[in-house]
Protein backbone atom coordinates (compact mmCIF):
# COMPACT_ATOMS: atom_id res chain seq x y z
CA UNK A 1 0.00 0.00 0.00
CA UNK A 2 2.85 2.39 0.55
CA UNK A 3 3.64 4.77 3.58
CA UNK A 4 1.41 7.65 4.77
CA UNK A 5 3.19 11.12 5.88
CA UNK A 6 1.99 13.98 8.51
CA UNK A 7 3.97 17.16 9.29
CA UNK A 8 4.43 17.77 13.06
CA UNK A 9 5.95 20.38 14.68
CA UNK A 10 7.20 19.13 18.11
CA UNK A 11 7.26 22.31 19.66
CA UNK A 12 3.57 23.10 19.15
CA UNK A 13 2.44 19.09 19.83
CA UNK A 14 0.51 19.73 16.52
CA UNK A 15 0.69 17.76 13.56
CA UNK A 16 -1.36 17.66 10.45
CA UNK A 17 -2.66 14.07 10.30
CA UNK A 18 -2.67 12.12 6.82
CA UNK A 19 -1.78 13.69 3.94
CA UNK A 20 -1.61 10.79 2.18
CA UNK A 21 0.90 9.07 0.25
CA UNK A 22 4.05 11.27 -0.54
CA UNK A 23 3.64 10.92 -4.15
CA UNK A 24 0.21 12.45 -3.70
CA UNK A 25 1.17 15.40 -2.04
CA UNK A 26 4.61 16.62 -3.01
CA UNK A 27 3.94 18.56 -5.91
CA UNK A 28 0.75 20.57 -4.15
CA UNK A 29 1.37 24.15 -2.81
CA UNK A 30 0.68 23.59 0.72
CA UNK A 31 -0.26 27.53 1.73
CA UNK A 32 -1.06 26.50 5.25
CA UNK A 33 1.79 25.18 5.93
CA UNK A 34 4.21 27.62 4.00
CA UNK A 35 1.99 30.48 7.06
CA UNK A 36 2.63 28.33 9.83
CA UNK A 37 6.12 28.58 9.12
CA UNK A 38 6.33 32.37 8.49
CA UNK A 39 7.87 34.30 10.86
CA UNK A 40 4.98 36.66 11.91
CA UNK A 41 6.80 40.44 11.09
CA UNK A 42 3.86 43.25 11.98
CA UNK A 43 4.54 46.81 11.57
CA UNK A 44 4.81 48.24 15.29
CA UNK A 45 3.40 51.43 14.47
CA UNK A 46 0.00 51.71 11.96
CA UNK A 47 -0.39 56.02 12.08
CA UNK A 48 -0.59 57.13 9.01
CA UNK A 49 -2.21 60.59 7.63
CA UNK A 50 -5.49 58.69 7.77
CA UNK A 51 -5.69 58.98 11.26
CA UNK A 52 -6.70 62.69 10.77
CA UNK A 53 -9.20 62.24 7.95
CA UNK A 54 -10.96 59.35 10.75
CA UNK A 55 -10.80 61.46 13.00
CA UNK A 56 -13.86 63.19 12.61
CA UNK A 57 -15.99 59.97 11.25
CA UNK A 58 -15.23 58.41 14.80
CA UNK A 59 -16.51 61.43 16.35
CA UNK A 60 -19.94 61.29 14.74
CA UNK A 61 -20.01 57.74 15.45
CA UNK A 62 -19.67 58.59 18.97
CA UNK A 63 -22.65 61.07 18.54
CA UNK A 64 -24.19 58.15 19.29
CA UNK A 65 -23.01 57.65 22.70
CA UNK A 66 -22.86 58.50 25.98
CA UNK A 67 -19.65 60.53 26.66
CA UNK A 68 -16.47 58.52 28.04
CA UNK A 69 -14.92 59.07 30.70
CA UNK A 70 -12.09 57.59 29.00
CA UNK A 71 -11.35 61.06 26.89
CA UNK A 72 -10.86 62.93 30.29
CA UNK A 73 -8.02 60.71 31.52
CA UNK A 74 -4.44 61.29 31.49
CA UNK A 75 -2.20 59.47 28.92
CA UNK A 76 -0.31 57.76 31.49
CA UNK A 77 -3.55 56.57 32.49
CA UNK A 78 -4.75 55.22 29.72
CA UNK A 79 -1.43 53.32 29.04
CA UNK A 80 -1.47 51.73 32.32
CA UNK A 81 -4.81 50.48 31.47
CA UNK A 82 -3.34 49.13 27.84
CA UNK A 83 -0.55 47.21 29.52
CA UNK A 84 -2.97 45.47 31.71
CA UNK A 85 -4.75 44.38 29.01
CA UNK A 86 -2.07 43.42 26.87
CA UNK A 87 -2.36 39.65 27.67
CA UNK A 88 -5.38 39.16 25.91
CA UNK A 89 -5.36 40.69 22.67
CA UNK A 90 -9.19 40.86 22.26
CA UNK A 91 -9.69 42.87 25.61
CA UNK A 92 -7.27 45.79 24.41
CA UNK A 93 -8.39 45.94 21.05
CA UNK A 94 -12.02 46.46 22.64
CA UNK A 95 -10.43 49.49 24.55
CA UNK A 96 -8.24 50.60 21.46
CA UNK A 97 -10.75 51.46 19.63
CA UNK A 98 -12.71 53.52 22.60
CA UNK A 99 -11.52 56.91 21.06
CA UNK A 100 -8.54 58.17 18.68
CA UNK A 101 -6.33 58.79 22.03
CA UNK A 102 -6.84 55.70 22.38
CA UNK A 103 -5.30 53.98 19.61
CA UNK A 104 -2.84 56.24 19.23
CA UNK A 105 -1.18 55.85 22.51
CA UNK A 106 -1.40 51.36 22.28
CA UNK A 107 0.38 50.73 18.80
CA UNK A 108 3.26 49.06 20.97
CA UNK A 109 0.88 47.78 23.36
CA UNK A 110 -1.42 45.98 20.43
CA UNK A 111 2.32 45.19 18.38
CA UNK A 112 3.36 43.18 21.21
CA UNK A 113 -0.13 41.14 21.95
CA UNK A 114 -0.89 40.81 19.03
CA UNK A 115 2.84 39.14 18.15
CA UNK A 116 2.29 37.11 21.04
CA UNK A 117 -0.56 35.65 19.66
CA UNK A 118 0.79 34.72 16.53
CA UNK A 119 3.76 33.68 17.77
CA UNK A 120 1.65 31.17 19.99
CA UNK A 121 0.18 29.31 17.17
CA UNK A 122 2.91 29.42 14.38
CA UNK A 123 5.37 26.77 13.67
CA UNK A 124 8.14 29.09 12.70
CA UNK A 125 11.02 28.40 14.71
CA UNK A 126 9.83 24.94 15.81
CA UNK A 127 11.38 21.43 15.50
CA UNK A 128 9.78 20.42 12.32
CA UNK A 129 9.81 16.90 10.64
CA UNK A 130 7.82 14.82 8.01
CA UNK A 131 7.02 11.74 9.47
CA UNK A 132 6.14 8.85 7.16
CA UNK A 133 3.92 5.90 9.48
CA UNK A 134 6.05 3.36 8.56
CA UNK A 135 9.27 5.05 10.26
CA UNK A 136 11.15 3.57 12.58
CA UNK A 137 14.01 5.39 14.62
CA UNK A 138 14.05 9.14 14.89
CA UNK A 139 16.84 12.06 14.30
CA UNK A 140 19.30 11.67 16.88
CA UNK A 141 18.08 14.24 19.73
CA UNK A 142 14.84 15.33 18.43
CA UNK A 143 13.22 14.48 21.21
CA UNK A 144 14.58 15.09 25.17
CA UNK A 145 14.64 12.54 27.62
CA UNK A 146 12.12 14.49 29.58
CA UNK A 147 9.59 14.98 26.18
CA UNK A 148 9.87 10.86 26.01
CA UNK A 149 8.82 10.43 29.60
CA UNK A 150 6.05 13.02 29.06
CA UNK A 151 4.65 11.31 25.67
CA UNK A 152 5.51 7.87 27.68
CA UNK A 153 7.88 6.20 24.88
CA UNK A 154 10.60 6.29 27.66
CA UNK A 155 9.65 2.45 27.61
CA UNK A 156 10.07 1.57 23.91
CA UNK A 157 13.28 1.01 21.27
CA UNK A 158 14.56 3.58 19.72
CA UNK A 159 13.29 1.70 16.59
CA UNK A 160 9.82 2.15 17.68
CA UNK A 161 9.73 6.02 18.07
CA UNK A 162 8.47 6.86 14.58
CA UNK A 163 5.68 4.56 14.19
CA UNK A 164 4.48 5.93 17.49
CA UNK A 165 5.14 9.17 17.24
CA UNK A 166 3.36 9.45 13.93
CA UNK A 167 -0.45 8.23 15.65
CA UNK A 168 0.59 9.82 18.98
CA UNK A 169 -2.62 11.56 20.39
CA UNK A 170 -0.78 14.30 22.46
CA UNK A 171 -0.30 15.93 18.88
CA UNK A 172 -3.09 17.54 17.51
CA UNK A 173 -4.18 19.35 14.43
CA UNK A 174 -3.07 23.00 14.47
CA UNK A 175 -5.33 26.13 14.45
CA UNK A 176 -4.80 28.23 11.64
CA UNK A 177 -7.32 30.84 13.82
CA UNK A 178 -5.82 34.35 14.92
CA UNK A 179 -8.52 36.28 15.37
CA UNK A 180 -12.11 34.09 14.31
CA UNK A 181 -12.19 32.26 17.39
CA UNK A 182 -13.32 35.38 19.50
CA UNK A 183 -14.88 36.75 16.38
CA UNK A 184 -17.62 34.15 16.76
CA UNK A 185 -17.72 33.59 20.40
CA UNK A 186 -17.69 36.78 21.60
CA UNK A 187 -18.71 39.42 19.60
CA UNK A 188 -21.44 37.87 17.63
CA UNK A 189 -22.92 37.92 20.95
CA UNK A 190 -22.90 41.38 21.72
CA UNK A 191 -24.66 43.47 18.72
CA UNK A 192 -22.84 47.06 20.06
CA UNK A 193 -19.41 45.79 19.43
CA UNK A 194 -19.81 43.50 16.63
CA UNK A 195 -21.21 46.53 14.79
CA UNK A 196 -18.48 48.73 16.19
CA UNK A 197 -15.80 46.86 15.13
CA UNK A 198 -17.06 46.11 11.97
CA UNK A 199 -17.21 49.48 11.09
CA UNK A 200 -13.88 50.35 11.87
CA UNK A 201 -12.62 46.95 10.14
CA UNK A 202 -13.25 48.46 7.22
CA UNK A 203 -11.67 52.09 7.76
CA UNK A 204 -7.98 53.18 8.41
CA UNK A 205 -6.11 52.97 10.38
CA UNK A 206 -8.06 49.97 11.89
CA UNK A 207 -8.92 48.17 9.36
CA UNK A 208 -4.91 46.71 9.28
CA UNK A 209 -5.37 45.47 13.07
CA UNK A 210 -9.35 44.14 13.60
CA UNK A 211 -9.81 41.84 10.45
CA UNK A 212 -12.64 39.52 9.80
CA UNK A 213 -11.42 35.47 9.52
CA UNK A 214 -9.14 34.60 6.64
CA UNK A 215 -7.72 37.79 5.78
CA UNK A 216 -5.07 38.21 7.76
CA UNK A 217 -1.46 38.35 6.40
CA UNK A 218 1.75 37.77 8.09
CA UNK A 219 4.19 39.22 6.18
CA UNK A 220 4.50 40.90 2.62
CA UNK A 221 6.91 40.96 -0.20
CA UNK A 222 8.24 43.31 -2.36
CA UNK A 223 8.31 42.07 -6.31
CA UNK A 224 11.80 42.61 -5.40
CA UNK A 225 12.27 40.28 -2.78
CA UNK A 226 12.72 36.81 -2.27
CA UNK A 227 11.64 34.11 0.47
CA UNK A 228 14.30 32.14 2.54
CA UNK A 229 13.44 28.93 3.96
CA UNK A 230 15.60 28.75 7.21
CA UNK A 231 17.16 25.75 9.35
CA UNK A 232 18.06 27.71 12.96
CA UNK A 233 19.72 24.96 14.11
CA UNK A 234 22.30 24.42 11.32
CA UNK A 235 22.32 27.86 9.95
CA UNK A 236 21.61 26.88 6.84
CA UNK A 237 18.92 28.69 3.87
CA UNK A 238 17.55 28.06 0.63
CA UNK A 239 16.23 31.41 -1.25
CA UNK A 240 13.36 30.93 -3.79
CA UNK A 241 10.33 32.45 -4.93
CA UNK A 242 7.04 31.93 -2.88
CA UNK A 243 5.71 29.24 -5.35
CA UNK A 244 8.38 26.55 -4.31
CA UNK A 245 8.39 27.06 -0.35
CA UNK A 246 6.45 23.85 0.32
CA UNK A 247 8.43 21.54 -2.32
CA UNK A 248 11.81 22.75 -0.92
CA UNK A 249 10.24 22.03 3.03
CA UNK A 250 9.08 18.79 2.10
CA UNK A 251 12.59 17.32 0.42
CA UNK A 252 14.52 18.88 3.46
CA UNK A 253 12.27 17.40 6.66
CA UNK A 254 11.59 13.59 5.07
CA UNK A 255 12.08 10.75 7.89
CA UNK A 256 11.41 7.14 7.49
CA UNK A 257 13.08 3.98 7.49
CA UNK A 258 10.96 2.60 4.88
CA UNK A 259 11.61 3.73 1.22
CA UNK A 260 8.33 4.03 -0.40
CA UNK A 261 7.48 7.26 -1.24
CA UNK A 262 5.22 6.46 -4.13
CA UNK A 263 6.99 8.27 -6.39
CA UNK A 264 9.43 7.58 -9.55
CA UNK A 265 13.56 7.89 -10.20
CA UNK A 266 16.35 7.09 -8.62
CA UNK A 267 16.76 10.63 -6.42
CA UNK A 268 13.56 9.91 -4.52
CA UNK A 269 15.57 7.72 -2.04
CA UNK A 270 16.92 10.34 -0.61
CA UNK A 271 13.57 12.25 0.48
CA UNK A 272 13.32 9.77 3.44
CA UNK A 273 16.34 10.75 5.10
CA UNK A 274 15.86 14.63 5.13
CA UNK A 275 18.80 16.52 6.19
CA UNK A 276 16.63 19.07 8.20
CA UNK A 277 14.10 16.34 9.95
CA UNK A 278 13.70 17.39 13.28
CA UNK A 279 15.40 20.38 12.95
CA UNK A 280 14.12 24.42 14.15
CA UNK A 281 12.83 25.82 11.11
CA UNK A 282 11.26 29.15 9.63
CA UNK A 283 10.89 31.29 6.50
CA UNK A 284 10.87 34.73 5.96
CA UNK A 285 11.64 37.10 3.52
CA UNK A 286 15.76 37.68 2.65
CA UNK A 287 15.16 41.82 3.31
CA UNK A 288 14.16 40.66 6.96
CA UNK A 289 17.42 37.88 7.77
CA UNK A 290 19.69 40.83 6.39
CA UNK A 291 17.78 43.17 9.01
CA UNK A 292 17.93 40.77 11.77
CA UNK A 293 21.86 39.85 11.32
CA UNK A 294 25.24 41.81 10.73
CA UNK A 295 27.35 40.66 7.88
CA UNK A 296 30.06 39.01 10.22
CA UNK A 297 26.82 36.96 11.50
CA UNK A 298 25.05 35.96 7.91
CA UNK A 299 28.67 34.84 6.85
CA UNK A 300 28.15 31.96 9.00
CA UNK A 301 25.23 30.40 7.50
CA UNK A 302 25.42 28.05 4.48
CA UNK A 303 23.31 28.41 1.05
CA UNK A 304 22.20 25.48 0.00
CA UNK A 305 19.97 26.59 -2.62
CA UNK A 306 22.05 24.91 -5.44
CA UNK A 307 21.67 21.49 -4.36
CA UNK A 308 18.30 22.10 -3.37
CA UNK A 309 17.44 23.25 -6.86
CA UNK A 310 19.01 20.32 -8.38
CA UNK A 311 17.30 17.81 -6.31
CA UNK A 312 13.63 18.80 -7.12
CA UNK A 313 14.50 19.74 -10.34
CA UNK A 314 15.87 15.95 -10.80
CA UNK A 315 12.66 14.69 -9.03
CA UNK A 316 10.30 16.65 -11.28
CA UNK A 317 11.90 15.40 -14.42
CA UNK A 318 11.57 11.83 -13.52
CA UNK A 319 8.70 11.55 -11.39
CA UNK A 320 6.78 14.53 -12.79
CA UNK A 321 7.67 14.81 -16.46
CA UNK A 322 8.39 18.51 -16.13
CA UNK A 323 10.85 21.17 -14.79
CA UNK A 324 11.05 22.58 -11.57
CA UNK A 325 11.15 26.10 -11.41
CA UNK A 326 12.65 28.01 -8.64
Amino acid sequence: MGQYWTIMSIDNSEATGHLGKLGEFFWMPDNSLVSCLTTPVIPSSYKTAAIASFGGKSQNLQKNYPPSILLSLPHELLLVIAEELSEDYLDLICFSVTCIDAWELTGQCRYQSLSQKIKSKSWAGSRIILLGDYAGALPKGLLTDAEKKELRLDGYADHEFGSLLYAHPAFRMPSFKILNDFYYDEIAQDDDLFHELQYFAHREPFSRWIMLPGNFKLTRSSSKDRWMIRNLTKQEYAITRRRSLTQIVYSLIGCSDDPSVSMQGERCSVLINGPWAGDRIDITLVSIHRKEHTPEERSSWKDITISVKELLEALAAEDNDGVFKF
